[in-house]
């Protein structure tokens, strides 16, 4: 609203807006809007109001205040960026962005992928330029950082002064859950404990995991057997602690002999594969450090080409603090 008053105060000051007026930065001489920052103002708190976040009193108008400062920075960095991806002789073609939006909403169909934009105050026509930046930030951050590389002997070294924390495991699970829904959830726990534990007596007898898994686990890795699709590390698990530290204590084929409570319910773990010897990790280890190396580059790269455009934010020379 706030944003909306000044531009009707602009209009009926002046009868129309001048170049000035409508000019929020320049970088290289290009300049930048007030129509494209309202607009990428107005996507943000959007996102914001969807998520339930209402933009009334002093708090909302300084976080919108906020809104507009790092909405004009993106806009800054994003005209540098393209800036730069000509300087490289960088292009994305129409029949290449065109492909990525249908890639992209593919999984939604069209009807429901129109409907989400909508509904993000996005239009097709806004998202396809955000498509052509990706891919031009994608071919730049390729071209500048394509002589990066991280030789064995470094790799070995990380290896050896880190090998206890990058460990791979590979888990399965059957998960018990108690009836969220009964009168007496103590009771519910403990009918859900006993039958992990009568499960784990079958095991103990022969029984095959992977169908048991898919006879009686209430999560979706049941359909493969309680396969969880995924190695992980114990400082980097996407699983709760309590499961993590009871998957790494395991050995390989090995399984919990009592029930891990988290809550989720109950947990029967399996420890199905461990990666730990440096040949096991050598390739993915490599292609991690090459990335993190080739990020630090292009980081250091673009940091320069910041500082060397010609930028004039005139939201900074009219703010207040100035």
């Amino acid at each position: 609203m706030l944003v909306l008053l000044v531009l009707a105060a602009l209009v009926f000051a002046g009868g129309c807006r001048s170049e000035k007026a409508e000019v929020v930065a320049e970088v290289n001489g290009i300049k930048l809007t007030r129509d494209q920052l309202d607009q990428r103002v107005q996507q943000y708190k959007t996102m914001f109001e969807l998520q339930g976040f209402q933009f009334d009193g002093e708090e909302g108008r300084e976080i919108l205040a906020l809104l507009e400062r790092e909405s004009l920075n993106q806009l800054i960095m994003e005209t540098v960026l393209q800036e730069e991806a000509k300087k490289h002789n960088i292009a994305v073609s129409a029949e290449e962005v065109q492909a990525s939006y249908e890639e992209m909403m593919a999984p939604y169909g069209e009807a429901v992928f129109k409907e989400i934009l909508r509904q993000q105050n996005v239009t097709e026509k806004q998202l396809k330029k955000d498509i052509e930046l990706m891919l031009l930030q994608d071919r730049l951050f390729e071209k500048i950082t394509a002589g990066v590389t991280v030789g064995e002997d470094q790799v070995k070294e990380y290896y050896e002064a880190h090998k206890e924390d990058l460990v791979q495991y590979r888990a399965s699970h059957i998960l018990i859950r108690p009836d969220q829904e009964a009168e007496d959830q103590e009771e519910a726990n403990r009918q859900a404990k006993a039958k992990a534990e009568a499960l784990i007596e079958e095991l103990n007898r022969g029984a095959d995991f992977a169908e048991l898994a898919k006879e009686h686990s209430a999560d979706g890795s049941a359909a493969n057997g309680g396969d969880l699709g995924q190695y992980f590390t114990r400082a980097e698990s996407p699983y709760v602690s309590e499961f993590t530290e009871a998957a790494v204590s395991l050995g390989v084929g090995e399984y919990t002999r009592q029930p891990v409570e988290t809550v989720f319910g109950y947990h029967i773990v399996k420890l199905t594969d461990k990666k730990e010897s440096f040949e096991e990790l050598k390739d993915d280890l490599q292609a991690r450090l090459e990335k993190e190396e080739k990020n630090k580059v292009f980081d250091e790269y673009f940091t320069q080409a910041m500082e060397e455009a010609k930028i004039i934010n005139y939201l900074e020379q009219n703010s207040p603090e100035e």
